[in-house]
C-alpha cells in the first residue's frame, strides 16, 4: 500500500482508538495527525507493519495524554462526559463503538485496562504484542484485557433503532419542546433511566447524575419551563445516536447538545454537554455545514 492509502484507510480507526482513550475530538485528531507525520518521516525499512506501529504509537500518545490531564479529570467540577462528535461530519470507524453509555463505561476502565482492551477489541492486537507494547508479561495483559471485559460485561451492546422508529421519536421530541407537552417524550422514559449534565463548572448543570423516571421527568419539565422560549431545536446524530442541539435563539449560539440512550424498551440515558469549550467544535462543523447550505 502507498503513503496516501495507508491514511485513507487506517485514519479513521485511529481517530476512534484516540478517542476512545481520550473523549476528546481536537486532542485525537491532533494524535493522529502526529503519528501519521511521524510515520512519513520515516523509512519503510524501520517500519515493517505500519498497522502495528501507527496503532500502538497512537495508544501511547493517548496515555500519556490521559496521564497529563489526570489531575484536571479528577479536580473537574460536576459529570465529566466526552466531547460531542457529530458523526456524519468525523471520519470515525463506524464498526467501533463510540456511543455515549459505552464511552462511559471505558471511563470504569483504568487507563492501561482501557487501553489493553481498545486494542485487543480494534486490532485484535495479539497477547504477545501486547506484554510488548506495555511491558508487562503476556499472562498479565491477558488478564487486563479479561478484567477490562468483566467490568463492562452485558453493557457493551448497540441498540439501532430503525429510520421509521427514529423519525417518531424525534417528532415527538421535537414537538414536545415546542409546545411544552413533554408528555410523548416522558413515556418513552424507563423507570431506572439516568441522566448526566456536564456543565464543567462554567455553566449551569446538574452536578450529580440524575436517577429515575420522577426524578428525570421533574428535571426536564422544569428546564422546558425556564429555558423553552429562548433556544430552537433541531435532531441530530452524535455518537451514532439520537440527539437534540440547542441554540440561543437571539445569538445562534449552541447552548446544549442532549443525547438519547436508547434500548428495545425506551430511553435509559440522557447525556446533556453544556461545557461550551466542548461545544466549540460542534459549533465550528454546523456553523461551516450552514455556509455551504
Amino acid at each position: 500500500m502507498t503513503t496516501s492509502e495507508i491514511t485513507a484507510t487506517y485514519r479513521p480507526t485511529l481517530l476512534s482508538i484516540a478517542y476512545r482513550m481520550t473523549g476528546e475530538i481536537m486532542v485525537s485528531e491532533d494524535i493522529v495527525q502526529d503519528v501519521l507525520l511521524n510515520w512519513m518521516n520515516r523509512s519503510s525499512e524501520e517500519i515493517q507493519d505500519a498497522k502495528a506501529y501507527l496503532a500502538k504509537s497512537v495508544m501511547n500518545s493517548s496515555l500519556n495524554h490521559l496521564a497529563q490531564v489526570k489531575r484536571q479529570r479528577e479536580a473537574y467540577k460536576g459529570v465529566w462526559l466526552p466531547e460531542p462528535v457529530l458523526t456524519s461530519q468525523h471520519a470515525v470507524d463506524a464498526r467501533l463503538d463510540i456511543s455515549y453509555g459505552f464511552m462511559l463505561l471505558l471511563e470504569k476502565l483504568s487507563p492501561l485496562e482501557r487501553a489493553v482492551f481498545v486494542l485487543k477489541e480494534s486490532f485484535d492486537v495479539t497477547y504477545p504484542e501486547l506484554a510488548e507494547l506495555f511491558d508487562t508479561t503476556e499472562t498479565n495483559s491477558r488478564q487486563l484485557y479479561h478484567r477490562a471485559k468483566e467490568k463492562i460485561s452485558g453493557a457493551n451492546r448497540r441498540f439501532r433503532l430503525d429510520p421509521q422508529q427514529q423519525q417518531l421519536l424525534l417528532d415527538a421530541f421535537v414537538k414536545g419542546s415546542e409546545t411544552g407537552d413533554l408528555t410523548s417524550l416522558i413515556q418513552l422514559l424507563k423507570t431506572d433511566v439516568m441522566l448526566y449534565s456536564d456543565g464543567g463548572g462554567k455553566v449551569p448543570a446538574a452536578i450529580k447524575p440524575l436517577f429515575g423516571r420522577a426524578v428525570v421527568e421533574q428535571f426536564l419539565v422544569a428546564v422546558d419551563a425556564k429555558f423553552g422560549n429562548q433556544l430552537s431545536l433541531k435532531p441530530a446524530l452524535i455518537n451514532g445516536e439520537l440527539a437534540l442541539l440547542f441554540t440561543q435563539n437571539d445569538t445562534q449560539q449552541l447552548s446544549t447538545v442532549m443525547i438519547l440512550g436508547m434500548d428495545e424498551t425506551g430511553i435509559n440515558g440522557i447525556y446533556t454537554i453544556r461545557n461550551p469549550d466542548k461545544l466549540a467544535h460542534l459549533q465550528g462543523n454546523l456553523t461551516a455545514k450552514t455556509r455551504v447550505e
